[in-house]
């Protein structure tokens, strides 16, 4: 039986695990992490395991949300400072930490990766860059409104049409808005939807990414709104061991949307490439 484990790693981030692999491959979740409970299930891994199939020969995954509760003015080193707790108890029982960083969790997926080097062996960046693009703060600015006015369905309706090329662009909006309205998660703690959002905001780690020396693949959607495939061109360029796919057609969720090209991906990175234990 495949093992599964759920509950709340030190810094107060709630986890899921699937697999028994020696190594960790930690996937940090965008920003709609914040708009659940944060509380999985018991043996809710096990509903994951189909989705990370691809990984368990080799790794325990692990889902590691966010604190529920974000502090006002919530910021790199706030994230740093409870990332590291959750980090270091997984690497106590892991030969090793790989890291899946989608979106919001990629931006801080970098930051610990720079300043904590010692906690990540390789780190894959999936639809995201080191900072947001220009052009997507004023929808941004927009989600925030509608945080504040607790309007999660308009956030997530949004979030459908810029995540995906395929019909679910259209069908999602329509059914957030509508009957989905009364069956959907809400947040926790509303206040850490606006702050996450503040968060996205404010980061820009693009004059920093020379101090991120693992391997580091960025995987792209050619028509990302917010995490554009030039500003992933311009995240590869800066980094002293990255390499890039851009994924023709796809958009923000482009790792979940072609997630058969981004599992052979990921897993051709993992596979040519070291973990820092061994190189040294």
């Amino acid at each position: 039986m495949i093992s599964s484990d759920t509950g709340t790693l030190p810094g107060g981030h709630p986890y899921v695990s699937v697999g028994s692999g020696d190594r960790a491959l930690v996937v940090m979740p965008g920003f709609g992490d914040a708009m659940f409970s944060g509380s999985y299930p018991p043996f809710s891994g096990w509903t994951l395991a189909p989705y990370f199939a691809r990984y368990l020969d080799e790794y325990t995954v692990y889902v590691l949300s966010r604190p529920r509760g974000l502090p006002a003015g919530y910021d790199e080193d706030d994230a740093i400072a409870s990332h590291t707790a959750a980090f270091e108890a997984i690497a106590g029982s892991s030969n090793g930490v790989d890291v899946i960083g989608i979106s919001m969790g990629g931006l801080i997926g970098q930051a610990l990766a720079r300043r904590e080097p010692e906690l990540v062996d390789r780190l894959v960046l999936a639809n995201t860059a080191c900072r947001l693009d220009g052009d997507a703060r004023s929808t941004v600015r927009r989600f925030e409104r509608f945080a504040g006015e607790r309007d999660w369905a308009s956030i997530r309706s949004e979030l459908a049409v810029a995540m995906f090329s395929d019909g679910r662009a259209m069908a999602y909006p329509l059914t957030l808005q509508t009957a989905g309205r009364f069956v959907q998660p809400r947040p926790a703690v509303p206040a850490d939807v606006r702050r996450s959002l503040e968060f996205i905001l404010e980061f820009d780690g693009c004059d920093r990414l020379a101090a991120i020396d693992q391997p580091t693949l960025v995987f792209a959607g050619e028509r990302d709104p917010y995490f554009t495939a030039d500003l992933a061109r311009e995240t590869v360029d800066g980094l002293s061991n990255g390499e890039l796919e851009v994924v023709s057609g796809a958009k923000h969720g482009a790792f979940h949307e072609r997630k058969l090209t981004f599992d052979s991906r990921v897993r051709s990175f993992l596979e040519r490439t070291a973990p820092k234990a061994l190189e040294a």
